[in-house]
């Protein structure tokens, strides 16, 4: 297509260029390039750093927790079969947002330290 066709003549839809743009030398085409490819570089680094240091902390978890024996379990509210579902993050606990009747509050688990669950 002709460059000089107007929109009018063709309608199909045209970028509209602005009037106040200048052109760009080769120079800083190349060094805004640049620029983006090394920002891309680097967030995939970042990403693959960090997923690395989340599987490391898994595979960490896995192993306090498979160390425990099955007593210890029950008491902050696991089975073995457990292990992985709350290593892929499948327990949030969610709170209710219906008020709950007065109560009397339920203990904390003594080896709970982030108070989240009751004792058994």
């Amino acid at each position: 297509m002709n460059p000089r066709i107007s929109q009018v003549q063709h309608p199909a839809p045209m970028m509209p260029f602005p009037a106040n743009a200048q052109p760009m030398s080769q120079i800083e085409v190349l060094r805004q390039a640049n620029e983006a490819r090394n920002a891309v570089i680097t967030s995939g680094l970042q990403r693959l750093v960090s997923g690395f240091a989340a599987w490391i902390q898994r595979r960490r978890a896995e192993a306090e927790l498979t160390a425990l024996t099955d007593r210890e379990l029950a008491d902050i509210g696991l089975t073995r079969g457990d292990i992985p579902f709350v290593l892929q993050g499948g327990i949030e606990r969610r709170e209710s947002s219906a008020p709950r009747a007065a109560t009397t509050p339920v203990p904390a688990a003594a080896n709970d330290p982030f108070r989240k669950r009751a004792a058994a």
